[in-house]
Formats: C-alpha cells, sequence, structure tokens
C-alpha cells in the first residue's frame, strides 16, 4: 500500500510540475508579446506620441562576406594538351625501344640478310629512295581512306538498321557474320572481277575489312542507351527522328568511335590485300615486288611505312573523338 501511495505522490507532483512549467512558457509569451511593439516604437518625448520607424542597422558593424575560394574550373583542351604530349613522348620511346631491341637481335644472333635485316637497313633503303616509298605510300593512303569511309558509313547504317528495325534482326545479323568469316583474300578476285584492276577493287576490298567493326560498335552502342533517356524522350513526346539524333546516336558515338579506331587499320591492310592480288603500285606492291627478288631492306622499309600511316590515321581518329566527344574525357 505504500508503494502504491508513493507512486500516486510522484504523479501528482509530476503533474503540478508539468502545468508550472506550461504557465511559466505562457507567461514568458505574454510578456514578450507585450514587449514587442514596445521595441518596434520610439518614444516621442515632446509630442507624447508614438511613432513607428525602422529598425536601425549599425553599418559600422556589417562586414563585407568575404568569397569562398572559386570552383574548380572543367579541364579544357589547354590542360589535356600536356597529357597528349606526355603520351606521344612515351609512343615514340616504345617505339625506339622495340627497334633497339629488334636491331640488338639481329646483330646477337647474326641472321643472314635474306632472313632478317635490321632497322638500320630497312631506314637506310627508306631514305635512300624516299620518292618511291612516298608515291607508292600515297597510293596504299587513298584506297584505304576511300575503303574506311565506305565501311563507315554502310557500317553505321546497318549497325542503325539493326537496332531499330528489330524484325529484321534474326534474318540480317546471322547473315553478316556468315559473311565476315569468309577471308578477304578470297573476296578480292571477286571484286576485281566486278571492278577491274584498278582504284575500285581494291577500296572495295578495304571497305569489306573496315566494314564488320563498325556495324558490331554502333549496334552495342545504340542498345546501351539507359531505358532513362528513352523515357524521358517518351515524357517529352519526342519524335523518332529527335529520339535518333539527339539521344541514341550521341550516347552511342564512343563506341562509334571505337569501332572507327579499329576499322581504320583494317582498312589500310585491306587496301594492300587487293594490291597483292592485283596491283601495279601501292605498298602492296612494293612488298610483293621485294619478295620475288629476296630484297629484304625494301620489304621491311615498306613495312615501317604500312605501320606508320595506320599509327597516324589511328591517332587522328583518336584526336577527332576527344574533339567531339568532350564529356568523355572530362569523366576519366
Amino acid at each position: 500500500m505504500q508503494f502504491l501511495q508513493g507512486i500516486e505522490t510522484c504523479e501528482n507532483n509530476l503533474g503540478q510540475a508539468s502545468l508550472s512549467r506550461e504557465y511559466w512558457n505562457a507567461s514568458q509569451l505574454f510578456h514578450v508579446t507585450n514587449a514587442m511593439p514596445h521595441l518596434l516604437m520610439d518614444q516621442n518625448p515632446m509630442e507624447g506620441s508614438q511613432m513607428t520607424t525602422a529598425p536601425r542597422i549599425d553599418t559600422d558593424a556589417v562586414r563585407p562576406v568575404e568569397p569562398g575560394p572559386a570552383p574548380a574550373a572543367p579541364p579544357t583542351a589547354s590542360r589535356l594538351k600536356p597529357e597528349s604530349f606526355t603520351a606521344g613522348i612515351k609512343a615514340v620511346v616504345g617505339l625506339v625501344g622495340l627497334f633497339a631491341i629488334w636491331e640488338l637481335a639481329v646483330f646477337i644472333f647474326d641472321f643472314p640478310k635474306y632472313l632478317l635485316v635490321g632497322p638500320i637497313s630497312a631506314f637506310e633503303e627508306l631514305f635512300t629512295n624516299p620518292g618511291y616509298f612516298a608515291v607508292n605510300a600515297l597510293t596504299t593512303l587513298q584506297e584505304g581512306l576511300a575503303g574506311f569511309a565506305l565501311g563507315t558509313a554502310l557500317g553505321v547504317l546497318c549497325g542503325a538498321l539493326l537496332y531499330y528495325a528489330s524484325f529484321l534482326r534474326p534474318f540480317l545479323y546471322p547473315a553478316l557474320i556468315a559473311i565476315d568469316t569468309i577471308p578477304k583474300v578470297a573476296l578480292a578476285p571477286l571484286f576485281i572481277v566486278w571492278f577491274g584492276f584498278g582504284f575500285e577493287s581494291k577500296a572495295f576490298v578495304a571497305m569489306a575489312i573496315a566494314f564488320f567493326p563498325l556495324v558490331i560498335n554502333t549496334f552495342d552502342g545504340l542498345n546501351s542507351v539507359p531505358h532513362e533517356l528513352q523515357d524521358l524522350a517518351r515524357i517529352n513526346r519526342a519524335s523518332k527522328l529527335k529520339k535518333m539524333m539527339k539521344i541514341d546516336f550521341i550516347y552511342a558515338l564512343p563506341s562509334i568511335f571505337t569501332g572507327a579506331k579499329i576499322s581504320i587499320s583494317l582498312a589500310v591492310g585491306g587496301a594492300v590485300v587487293g594490291e597483292f592480288i592485283a596491283g601495279s603500285k601501292g605498298l602492296g606492291y612494293v612488298i610483293l615486288l621485294a619478295n620475288s627478288q629476296v630484297d629484304l631492306p625494301s620489304m621491311f622499309a615498306a613495312f615501317i611505312v604500312l605501320a606508320a600511316i595506320a599509327l597516324l590515321l589511328f591517332f587522328i581518329i583518336d584526336l577527332i573523338s576527344k574533339k567531339l566527344l568532350p564529356w568523355k574525357n572530362y569523366t576519366k
């Protein structure tokens, strides 16, 4: 019983304490409310009237807000130049190291000149007949660029057709894979029959080799567009053409440029394959002629020029992609 009485006493005390606390808060609120008009009034003792005035601000006490640190500016082309320069230096060092290992291996193992020559002999041959190699390199370059342009246009078109015409995908995709498995050397005679022994046959051989990587990369790029962006275009009632140009292909551009980097070197190799079959000029013709004469310095000089063309075109495509896709570089 005493225990229960103690509990009732504690509850009564707590209730009185809460009531007193509420009364104190109410009284304080009443005093503050009554005092607010006096804080906003300025008593005029001469006229005995009250006049409302604006609160006075001590201008001396106001301190200017110091600006914080400026946000970091996004990377610009000028900031990317040192990185590109460093990458170029590393590439040159790698190539020089490769040539040094090659020359050292030829010197140590003392290969006969009809089996293997060093890069020094190849560069001597290249600098001895620069006009001969330049004219033939220009022919191969023209054929490779023409084949790359045709392969890019047809590859992007077929990749987009595979994506947007889904009902044709089960029919076209296996056919494209089957065509790609055919050796391009076997297709070269067919193109020669169709287009003759001139420039066109080599360009179409280069096109056939450069075509398939762009088809696959274009289709994969379009297929990887996030569903959120597609839903956003649907909510805003964008037409199919606007969605294609402003969302799908913009998002697929990195993948398309990746396919272009692969195809540009394949196109140059395809032009050489066409020159192997039926060519009277070009680096492929130079290689065949040097092979028939067992002239290894000329053969390796043609290899070096061919590799230089492929590297130059690759870096040009890479530079174009960096200019057209700045957001891809900023996210790295």
